[in-house]
């Protein structure tokens, strides 16, 4: 089982936009624009900083096209793709067990602002 330190580490679930830009991009390859209008109320800010951090470890790619304007295009990677069916799993879980699962459970040293 992960400790609250390793999940600190874990960049990849970090965040609420995380599932939802991989389901996103898991749909197609998206321009940042378009995947902002998908995802609805994301900040330019969170966007950006989400997708440079999946970027980062490596689940999602992001291509320039050099043409009048520069256009940039993210898509998952091979390893983001493998990520969906899991995701999937878990949010399958959170649907069937929701009722018991209380959303304001606290739990004593993760993910606290200092």
């Amino acid at each position: 089982m992960a400790t609250t330190q390793e999940l600190k580490r874990t960049p990849i679930f970090i965040g609420r936009w995380t599932p939802k830009i991989l389901f996103s991009l898991g749909e197609r390859p998206r321009r940042h624009g378009e995947l902002r209008r998908h995802l609805g109320s994301v900040s330019q800010r969170m966007l950006t900083r989400t997708l440079r951090n999946l970027e980062c470890t490596g689940l999602v790619a992001r291509r320039t096209t050099a043409s009048k304007a520069v256009a940039v295009e993210y898509s998952l990677t091979l390893l983001g793709k493998s990520i969906i069916a899991p995701l999937c799993g878990m949010c399958r879980w959170a649907k069937k067990y929701s009722r018991q699962v209380s959303a304001d459970v606290h739990f004593p040293g993760a993910y606290q602002k200092e």
